[in-house]
């Protein structure tokens, strides 16, 4: 697969295709030259992963109990990118680790832009 090495890769790892759909669309609005990568769980981000020489954000619900997510994490930290943790619900917080952010649900369109501003501030850039 060929890629341009000035690409920003974006993984989305979200079960709901409208929000994982909506969430790119932001994506592509704030960085139009953003190559999106969309799957639904974790088995399948490792695997989509594999196949990415660079990565600038992730953004994973947080499913810290599911096999591999320790292991995508690690992978995605590998290939450069950060992670935006998403909470699995409306109710419950995730807690942040390392040098993850937090995007809170449900969020909206400046939360997801005000994300993606923070994620690029120096020393991130």
């Amino acid at each position: 697969m060929e890629r341009r090495s000035d690409q920003a890769v974006y993984l989305i790892v979200l079960k709901h295709v409208v929000v994982a759909e909506d969430l790119a669309q932001i994506i592509a609005d704030f960085d139009a030259a953003a190559k999106i990568v969309q799957v639904r769980d974790t088995a399948a981000a490792v695997q989509a992963v594999r196949g990415i020489e660079a990565l600038r954000l992730a953004f994973l619900i947080d499913d810290r109990h599911v096999d591999g997510w320790a292991d995508l994490v690690s992978a995605i930290g590998a290939r450069g990118g950060r992670v935006v943790l998403i909470p699995r619900s409306d109710r419950l917080r995730a807690a942040p680790f390392d040098d993850c952010l937090i995007l809170e649900r449900p969020f909206t369109t400046e939360m997801v832009q005000a994300t993606l501003e923070a994620a690029f501030r120096p020393p991130y850039v």
